[in-house]
């Protein structure tokens, strides 16, 4: 497994537990995979540990393949053009190449 990145979402302090938690985003192999993920620390901890906290817990998310927490993105389905037909007028392709 190669992690090529890592985005969290809105991180949020939850005061309850004392911890942070966010829903991190691994991409991998060209693949999107989710993981809720807390680490503990107080309200006033530096961000770096708290982010370095959370890409840990979900690096070990990732690997353990807990399919219970593990929600795998759709891939991207390729666009397809629409260029060509937005360009023809209605008035085109109901009377074809006839001259008005």
């Amino acid at each position: 497994m190669q992690i090529e990145k890592i985005q969290f979402d809105d991180i949020r302090y939850n005061p309850e537990i004392g911890a942070f938690e966010t829903l991190v985003r691994v991409h991998d192999g060209g693949q999107g995979y989710s993981y809720p993920v807390r680490v503990a620390a107080p309200l006033h901890a530096e961000y770096g540990l708290i982010a370095r906290g959370l890409s840990e817990a979900a690096r070990r998310a990732h690997r353990r393949g807990n399919p219970m927490l593990r929600l795998a993105h759709a891939a991207p389905t390729p666009q397809t053009d629409t260029t060509v037909q937005a360009s023809n007028s209605l008035l085109d392709r109901l009377f074809g190449a006839r001259a008005a």
